[in-house]
């Protein structure tokens, strides 16, 4: 049931919370919410022991020692058997995308952790960090301004896509123009919903830039104002069957995050979350199973929740620098 991942997902930040008091409370609701999504346990001593492993095994000005190590640590416990063993290849692969022409960095390590798989070898990397490379300096070509090293992420998960680079970035600019003929804002989150669609091949782009309208329009209707930073949300909930259903899932399970304590003043964030729980229980015993779909959900919602890590780095990344 949706309503027992809320109530996982809430347990499991009170228990983060309680013991990493300082941390940004965006950090350790992401962090909690990817248990929760991908079904694994929780244990919040081998959570704050991973951790500080990260942090002691990280260089001296790396990202590693910030609170991106919260991020990182829930992504690898939830993904690998053994994540401490898997810390030294995460560093391998970022200093394989530095030496690949990416720049060093938050973004860089989010990217890496986006490009690591169940097989972590760091063999025969050359090829992919090039191809991402290049996805990533295509899409800069197309759209200058809006186009930063927080895009590293999802240039990583779209250069996984088969297909002739052109064709790729093809798509994405369909997606982008389009949409934004149908009421979308131009600028980075509708650059993020475009690459989210675009991991997808089993419908026809049109079907999708309907499907996202119509998310967009039930939202308004729900009294969801949707705002640009849910543009990911939108497409998540347009790649699903039974979309009214997830809908009211999401609105209750926000409204419900709205009314707690420590998740008030992030109402934004919660209808992030909200999507997510939504969506991961729907996914359970349904038809993509047997269609092949399923797999494709996976690594869209990876890069929705890779979109999250990098929203909240960039906007935590900012307030501390205001604060100093």
């Amino acid at each position: 049931m949706v309503t027992e991942k809320l109530e996982k997902y809430i347990d499991i930040f009170n228990e983060m919370n309680d013991e990493i008091k300082w941390c940004d409370k965006k950090i350790l609701m992401m962090a909690s919410s990817v248990y929760v999504i991908k079904e694994r346990a929780f244990n919040i001593n081998e959570f704050v022991e991973l951790s500080e492993h990260i942090k002691t095994n990280a260089g001296m000005f790396s990202p590693l020692k910030s609170n991106l190590r919260f991020s990182v640590a829930s992504m690898l416990d939830t993904r690998f058997e053994q994540p401490k063993e898997v810390v030294q290849i995460l560093k391998a692969y970022y200093d394989k995308l530095v030496e690949g022409g990416f720049k060093r960095g938050n973004f860089t390590y989010i990217a890496a952790l986006a490009m690591m798989t169940d097989d972590v070898e760091t063999s025969h990397l050359e090829n992919k960090i090039d191809r991402a490379l290049y996805i990533y300096k295509s899409m800069r070509q197309e759209h200058p301004f809006i186009t930063t090293n927080e895009d590293y992420p999802l240039a990583v998960l779209l250069s996984e896509r088969e297909g002739a680079v052109k064709d790729v970035i093809a798509r994405i600019e369909y997606f982008y123009r389009e949409l934004h003929t149908s009421k979308f804002r131009k600028g980075n989150d509708l650059q993020f919903l475009s690459h989210i669609l675009s991991l997808s091949k089993e419908e026809e782009p049109e079907v999708y830039i309907k499907r996202s309208i119509e998310v967009l329009e039930s939202l308004k209707r729900a009294s969801i104002k949707p705002k640009p930073i849910h543009y990911p949300e939108v497409g998540l909930l347009s790649l699903i069957e039974h979309t009214d259903i997830e809908l009211e899932n999401t609105k209750q399970l926000k409204l419900k995050l709205d009314s707690q304590r420590h998740f008030k003043w992030q109402r934004e964030l919660n209808f992030k979350v909200a999507v997510n729980l939504s969506v991961s229980e729907s996914l359970k015993g349904s038809s993509l199973v047997e269609t092949g779909m399923l797999t494709t959900m996976e690594a869209i919602m990876q890069a929705q929740q890779t979109a999250m890590i990098t929203g909240i780095t960039a906007a935590t990344a900012v307030s501390a620098s205001n604060n100093g």
